[in-house]
Formats: C-alpha cells, sequence, structure tokens
C-alpha cells in the first residue's frame, strides 16, 4: 500500500497493513468497526485529520522499530 493513496484506503486495509494503527484510530474515536469506511470518511466523522493519524501511526512504527534494535 503506497502512502499516497492512505487516505482513499478503507479503515480495514489500514488496520491490515500497518501495525499498531487500531489503537491510534481508537484513540480518535474512530469506530473501527466501520471496516469498508475510507479511512478519510471515518477521520471527517470524528473532526480528526487523516494526517495528524498516519503521521501518528509512523510515528509509532519508527519508534518500535527503534526500540527493536
Amino acid at each position: 500500500m503506497h502512502t499516497q493513496h492512505h487516505e482513499q484506503a478503507t479503515v480495514e486495509e489500514i488496520v491490515e497493513h500497518i501495525p499498531a494503527s487500531s489503537e491510534v484510530l481508537r484513540s480518535h474515536d474512530v469506530d473501527i468497526s466501520t471496516r469498508r469506511v475510507p479511512l478519510e470518511h471515518a477521520a471527517q466523522a470524528v473532526s480528526a485529520s487523516t494526517d495528524e493519524m498516519l503521521a501518528v501511526m509512523e510515528y509509532r512504527i519508527r519508534r518500535a522499530a527503534q526500540n527493536g534494535k
């Protein structure tokens, strides 16, 4: 999955392809049971920024990778 397509990806695809995304989505009050909804729409529903959510996911992935070394 390419970065430029994450906003159009469904919540299900994000959860499947990005480690720790469920936790980030829940922290932004995104209902992850709405799995077929595009991330962009799920974010709009809770007045959140998809860029912010994706940045937090990326940060957590990088931090986990650094801690794993």
